[in-house]
């Protein structure tokens, strides 16, 4: 069976599997990321997520930076999918707390 997708399927596609062979990296980065910022420091959950997600993405500048046509933009919403949900939750109990 065959499917068809558009080209942004297949790009977001692409990231994806670029982000899984580099999972172990995008892991420690995430780690860091979540002990380094503190949800306290932040009035709403989307800011917090989106530094973070941030952060993320400038701890792994050196993997991409000399790839031609690479899109950090839709990095960062791969990212973003994968993590949102996530952030969101620990920025609540944690929020709590404060």
């Amino acid at each position: 069976m065959k499917y068809i997708i558009t080209e942004s399927q297949h790009n977001r596609l692409k990231m994806q599997q670029w982000l899984s062979r580099r999972y172990d990296l995008l892991m420690s980065e995430y780690d860091e990321s979540v002990t380094e910022l503190d949800p306290c420091n932040y009035d709403e959950s989307e800011r917090y997520v989106n530094r973070v997600i941030h952060y993320i993405v400038d701890g792994l500048h050196h993997e991409y930076y000399l790839v031609d046509n690479f899109y950090v933009d839709l990095l960062f919403s791969v990212i973003f999918d994968m993590f949102y949900v996530d952030l969101t939750e620990m920025y609540n109990n944690k929020r709590e707390r404060c």
